[in-house]
């Protein structure tokens, strides 16, 4: 085991257009070859970046006998070019390969690796279907750009995208070709941006964003103008090319991380193709890119078991890269292994979800479930003749964002959170069980299948899952949307809703593995909004981020639970 660490720093590696990208490369004393890591980063290449926030320490690699390639992406750092997110990423991955394999310290084993943005271009590298490549560890990324990075089941991303931009924007500034006095306005704009960084996301349309276009600063205006899934998108969806990936996959996630849904998205998309072991916590995005490790989400510390960061993530990978790239017995291999909230504890199982039986939890009321105080609740009996809930859903009042699957600590943080202020809405529905006399084991995929109306031709309809405990804290565990235009597919179009029309509406909550404990209860809430995680949908029908705040409607919205359209709550309830 090397002790030693030599560093070339600031090699310069041309792509197949001129362009060159800054690469440092760290080795292991010896002459070599070494089986080598890669990983392709959007940030910084300074040591305190690399060794803090990042899923794998190189100075550790190293020990165990690794090489390290850390490139920054195009028009990053010290790389040339402009920088468009995802754009580049394939082509200039391939192109990195081909020259790293070529190396004298390389032995022609990669392994590739990377956080968020770093882990998609780990992502793309795997898609190559390159024999070079022999294993893979992601945390916290997107696979599908279009569907789980900029968009969810039709809606924007609204405070993940604002807050993305803005937050890259500096750099972007520093690299512009214009005159000095423009820089330094341009810089005022950024530093008052991110300083009212709840103003912006709340501006009206939400296209008003002319420093973005100025600064020239990722794609947020494309985005905008993508927002049905099309060649655009597929250009960059690492899914299309899902049959190539056959390198064996290590996958860390959170349960309150933004991308929850890419990696088990991905879980599944992968499973023929190669071992892949998932490793799912009780964390948000932040918990693991912070340099300090952490056991706290929102209000909830889950104690050492739960201790995340890369002081977690960077043995986990040094063992996966070991079996699969030096053939060494580390104990690595498929399975998934996730923390079950509720009891909170570890727990492993071949294959996602483990067994389970479907058990549906019927949305009830007299009609007038409004806010936690009113008469909704969940039963598992299915109802017979009962009156439809209804209320106004105004985009100039939306349903506030409380925590939850999120990334914007600009704003907000995510986790979990009390709901209570939520629930004292009148636009927002509360349908609670009766206090539960035995524990309740949920693992897998849950949604709502929610009747509903409205009076306008587009709009959302929103669902949240809570645990409400004994003192009556109401904790978030899972939320979803849906958009009406995107009701039977978030990737097609489907057609305007007819005012007044019941219309079956499957709103995905993502996976969850969770225990409802004795004495507590399990409650949902319906609304129309989410925001400023989501955009508001403003009720008009155009095209998103035309509309201002004199073009919004408000929508009349009805949610029905009767023998012909019985809305529920599906819940995977673990079987044994």
């Amino acid at each position: 085991m090397s002790s030693t660490v030599r560093v070339e720093r600031d090699v310069l590696v041309p792509m197949r257009d001129g362009v060159e990208l800054a690469t440092d490369v760290y080795l292991p004393e010896g002459d070599g070859p070494f089986p080598t890591l890669l990983s392709r980063i959007r940030g910084s290449r300074s040591s305190g970046f690399i060794t803090g926030v990042l899923i794998l320490n190189p100075l550790e690699s190293v020990k165990r006998g690794y090489a390290v390639v850390l490139q920054e992406v195009r028009g990053r750092g010290g790389s040339g070019a402009a920088w468009q997110p995802f754009v580049h990423e394939t082509r200039d991955g391939e192109d990195c390969l081909d020259w790293l394999v070529e190396q004298p310290f390389c032995d022609g084993r990669v392994g590739v690796y990377g956080t968020a943005y770093s882990a998609s271009n780990a992502l793309y590298l795997t898609a190559l279907g390159r024999e070079e490549i022999k294993a893979c560890a992601v945390l916290g990324t997107g696979a599908d750009i279009h569907d789980g990075w900029i968009y969810t089941s039709g809606a924007f991303e609204l405070g993940w995208n604002v807050y993305w931009a803005y937050m890259t924007l500096s750099e972007s500034i520093a690299r512009l070709d214009v005159d000095e006095k423009t820089r330094a306005r341009l810089k005022r704009d950024y530093v008052d941006a991110i300083r009212r960084a709840p103003a912006y996301a709340a501006r009206l349309p939400i296209s008003d964003h002319p420093l973005l276009q100025e600064g020239r600063d990722l794609q947020y205006h494309e985005w905008l103008e993508h927002p049905d899934y099309d060649d655009y998108w597929r250009a960059i969806n690492v899914l299309e090319s899902a049959d190539r990936m056959r390198a064996p996959m290590l996958s860390i996630i959170g349960w309150h991380d933004n991308f929850l849904r890419s990696h088990f998205d991905l879980y599944h998309a992968l499973a023929p193709n190669a071992p892949h072991q998932l490793v799912c916590g009780p964390w948000e995005h932040t918990n693991y890119v912070s340099p300090f490790s952490t056991s706290r989400t929102g209000a909830i510390e889950f104690g050492p078991d739960a201790t995340c960061g890369v002081s977690l993530s960077t043995p986990l990978c040094l063992d996966w890269f070991d079996r699969w790239l030096k053939g060494a017995d580390t104990g690595a291999a498929g399975g998934v292994r996730y923390w079950q909230l509720g009891e909170d504890e570890w727990r492993e199982t071949a294959s996602w979800p483990p067994p389970h039986t479907e058990q549906r939890w019927y949305l009830r009321s007299g009609g007038r479930a409004n806010t936690l105080d009113g008469d909704g609740y969940l039963s598992t009996s299915p109802p017979g003749d009962e009156p439809a809930d209804s209320y106004l859903y105004d985009p100039l009042d939306p349903t506030p964002t409380i925590a939850g699957k999120l990334l914007m600590p600009t704003i907000m943080m995510a986790g979990i959170e009390d709901q209570t202020p939520a629930e004292e809405r009148e636009d927002v529905l509360c349908y609670t069980s009766p206090l539960l006399l035995r524990p309740l084991p949920v693992n897998g995929r849950i949604r709502v299948e929610l009747w509903a109306a409205t009076s306008a031709v587009d709009t959302d309809f929103t669902a949240k899952l809570c645990d409400v405990d004994p003192d009556g804290f109401v904790a978030l565990l899972a939320d979803g949307i849906v958009r009406g235009r995107h009701r039977e597919s978030p990737r097609t179009r489907s057609a305007p809703l007819r005012p007044g029309e019941p219309t079956l509406f499957s709103v995905d909550l993502w996976d969850l593995a969770h225990t409802f404990l004795p004495g507590h209860r399990i409650r949902v809430e319906i609304s129309s909004s989410n925001f400023p995680r989501f955009d508001r949908n403003l009720n008009t029908g155009n095209e998103i981020g035309e509309d201002g705040e004199e073009d919004a409607i408000s929508a009349a919205q009805q949610v029905f639970h009767d023998a012909t359209r019985p809305s529920a709550l599906v819940l995977p309830v673990a079987s044994g």
